[in-house]
């Protein structure tokens, strides 16, 4: 999405919300209070970014309702969708034109967390001060956490208003059919207590489908009703004649002689003489038509508006009842479409709406009667199978979904073969509907991550080493915060000489107790993209420092390569995020090598990917492709792709001089890249005889454990000062001195 259509969304979703231009609520006011007294600030402001404008929804300390949007604090967050704050605002030229900055009295402080809800920045909640002071991270974090709550009031707003819209449209429709009613759809009857003598106006007859003046008796009467509806017609008439009656306010259900079903509202009374009741009289009201529209509007509710599937208030409804009626024989799977983000952006919504539809429809006529697929929102899908008896015939049925479902289906001009994903759990395995929906939900997790367009049977293992990974998440998590990742560096050298002319920085989390661990006993944390954006930013900033450090030692140390994933170009941040820490740092970006695999390329934007490389290459920075010879069609690739080197994949080193084939991949690898002028690097070099048949092959540069395992920056210093000075490589006890050094 661009970002003129990013901001037409944004101010789309702002007055959707109705937020804006509404009376002040206890409830936003009691927010900002709040703020201000926390952060003893003496303004706080929920501020909602509008086109040309920021108005404050809530706000303490300040009299004005808006202010520009032009040069503000909120409109930076906005735009940034980050956290900001500003310790000076007066020595901060990106405010200098600020209406506060520049008022009376002077801000000169600021922060601000934005209010972000799927997607959307509305803007920000901010506190201000007017003498300069400093945020700590600890601040900001508490700040989020009450933008969160923002959001939600935001949200609440928004649901209210719609609700009131959909109220008052509900009215207005009601008012006018009644006025159409009026008009030709309500009769009047009476029947004589005493001779049981029936009388109906025309209307009446036309409703029940009788001719006009046909002679009317109970039994007649009883007949116009639906079956179920009779008993209970025919004791109020004989308790009305008994003298033991009652009016009646009721809705009933007629049967037409043509078979014709219709719903009419009929209001009775019993008039007494003397005490003796002597007459039924009433109205009888054709409503057939407010019903079937109270019926559709009750099938909406229940009906996912793209596919036509009942959707997610269905399912929780049909899951809880399943439970309450005591019938836990079914299993509940749970799909997910793959790739479908990748297809909206690339081909648009619309193409993402047919590709839904179409799914929607197979899912359909393969499941035939054996259970009801939901749609439970975006890009997911729920199928209860009803009466599932066994594990086999269950995944028989996952199958089944899943190979109908990857027919390749023609979208706008494009053929797209689309994927699914499966989970799946019994019921009988569960005491309660959450249960069994989040034991599914663990299923497809799993299975998007190990067996991608496969299907999971959820069992009692895949809880404990989900609860791992998200433990693993949160320890990855916390370390971000407190700055405990830092790289370690693998040299890179020459085979003519041994020379170090590169590292690789790996990434490395310290604990709590001072011990190193490396990227391996973290990384399913890794496959989060937001955590993974949040890593290499950390990686981006430790590496230059250390860069800094060695160039301010007047080291030689050539070019840092450091690995990026799929996640860091999804935000296309990248280009700004790495020009920002190397300009911070003072590093020129020639001593930059981003390591990218192939799976970044098929897993993203392709094109996205190689214009944000192209031009990082521009400014200096080379690219070498990783793992080489490991993804899928890495030699189509290669004439398409911005990349200078190419790195061969340590498993084809180590089985090099055993394996013919991995030899023939290695040889014909180190002469392509030749013809193609790029450089080749060995990774996983560990053994003399790798490096003198990779000499012999003519690949110059190699990197692995025969050369160094990786070393925290100290060490590389010194390693570095060494081959300066010609001095002898340190020996193991310094090397663990200076690797425990760099641990702490």
């Amino acid at each position: 999405m661009s970002i003129k259509a990013s901001e037409h969304a944004r101010l789309d979703a702002l007055k959707l919300a109705g937020i804006v231009d509404t009376a002040s609520t206890p409830e936003f006011d009691s927010i900002v209070q709040l703020t201000s007294c926390i952060f003893e600030a003496p303004i706080a402001l929920v501020s909602l970014v509008d086109r040309n404008r920021q108005w404050f929804k809530a706000r303490i300390g300040v009299d004005v309702q808006e202010a520009p949007r032009l040069h503000s604090f909120c409109a930076h967050v906005t735009d940034t969708m980050q956290p900001l704050t500003v310790s000076n605002a007066a020595a901060d030229l990106r405010f200098k034109d600020n209406a506060f900055v520049n008022g009376a009295p002077a801000i000169r402080s600021y922060a601000g967390a934005p209010l972000i809800e799927n997607g959307i920045c509305y803007g920000s909640l901010c506190v201000m001060d007017r003498k300069a002071r400093s945020f700590e991270r600890q601040e900001l974090n508490r700040l989020e956490k009450l933008a969160t709550v923002v959001v939600g009031l935001i949200r609440e707003h928004r649901q209210k208003t719609i609700l009131k819209e959909q109220q008052r449209e509900l009215e207005l429709r009601q008012a006018r059919f009644e006025q159409t009613e009026q008009s030709a759809k309500v009769g009047g009857f009476e029947m004589d207590l005493q001779t049981g003598q029936i009388v109906w106006s025309d209307q009446i007859y036309r409703t029940v489908g009788l001719p006009v003046g046909t002679v009317m008796t109970s039994e007649k009467v009883l007949s116009c009703y639906a079956p179920e509806e009779r008993a209970g017609v025919a004791t109020r008439i004989r308790n009305a004649l008994s003298g033991a009656g009652t009016g009646v306010d009721k809705e009933y259900r007629i049967i037409t002689p043509d078979g014709e079903e219709r719903w009419v509202h009929i209001v009775s009374d019993i008039e007494h003489v003397d005490g003796t009741p002597r007459r039924l009289f009433g109205i009888l009201q054709d409503i057939s038509d407010r019903h079937r529209h109270e019926q559709r509007l009750i099938q909406a509710a229940n009906t996912d508006g793209l596919t036509g599937l009942r959707n997610r208030a269905s399912f929780n409804c049909y899951m809880e009842a399943s439970y309450r009626e005591n019938e836990p024989d079914f299993a509940l799977l749970l799909a997910d479409v793959d790739s479908l983000k990748q297809l909206n952006d690339t081909l648009g919504h619309a193409a993402g709406d047919v590709l839904l539809k179409g799914i929607a429809k197979r899912l359909t006529q393969a499941l035939r009667s054996r259970g009801v697929i939901f749609r439970l929102g975006g890009d997911e899908f729920a199928i209860a199978i009803e009466g599932a008896s066994t594990a086999r015939s269950v995944a028989a049925i996952a199958r089944s979904l899943i190979r109908c479902s990857t027919r390749p289906m023609n979208i706008d001009g494009s053929t797209i073969t689309p994927k699914i994903t499966i989970g799946g759990a019994f019921s009988a395995h569960c005491t309660s509907f959450s249960e069994l929906s989040q034991n599914a939900d663990f299923a497809l997790y799993h299975a998007k991550e190990t067996h991608r367009g496969g299907y999971v049977q959820f069992e009692s293992g895949l809880r404990t080493r989900i609860e791992r990974r998200l433990k693993t998440t949160r320890e990855l998590e916390q370390a971000i915060l407190e700055g405990r990742l830092l790289p370690h560096y693998q040299p890179i050298v020459s085979s003519a000489n041994g020379d170090v002319i590169g590292f690789e920085a790996l990434v490395r989390m310290s604990r709590n107790d001072g011990s190193i661990i490396s990227a391996a006993q973290f990384h399913e944390a890794l496959t989060d993209a937001t955590i993974s954006h949040r890593v290499t930013t950390q990686m981006l900033e430790r590496a230059t420092a250390d860069m800094r450090r060695w160039l301010d030692d007047g080291l030689t140390f050539g070019r840092v390569g450091i690995n990026i994933s799929t996640a860091d170009f999804m935000r296309g941040d990248l280009e700004s995020r790495i020009r920002g820490a190397f300009t911070r740092h003072g590093v020129p970006l020639d001593h930059l090598l981003l390591e990218v695999t192939e799976n970044v390329f098929l897993q993203g934007s392709e094109g996205m990917v190689a214009d944000t490389l192209q031009r990082l290459r521009k400014k200096g920075v080379l690219v070498a492709l990783d793992d080489f010879g490991t993804g899928y069609a890495s030699l189509t690739h290669l004439r398409s792709l911005p990349v200078d080197i190419i790195k061969i994949d340590r498993s084809f080193i180590d089985t090099m001089l055993a394996d013919p084939s991995s030899m023939a991949i290695v040889e014909l690898v180190v002469d392509l890249a030749k013809k193609l002028g790029l450089k080749v690097t060995a990774e996983g070099v560990e053994t003399f005889g790798q490096v003198a048949l990779l000499l012999e092959l003519g690949c110059r540069s190699l990197q692995g454990y025969f050369f160094g395992k990786p070393m925290p920056a100290l060490a590389v210093a010194q390693r570095l000062q060494s081959q300066k000075t010609g001095q002898a490589l340190p020996s193991e006890a310094e090397s663990a001195a200076l690797l425990a050094a760099g641990q702490n």
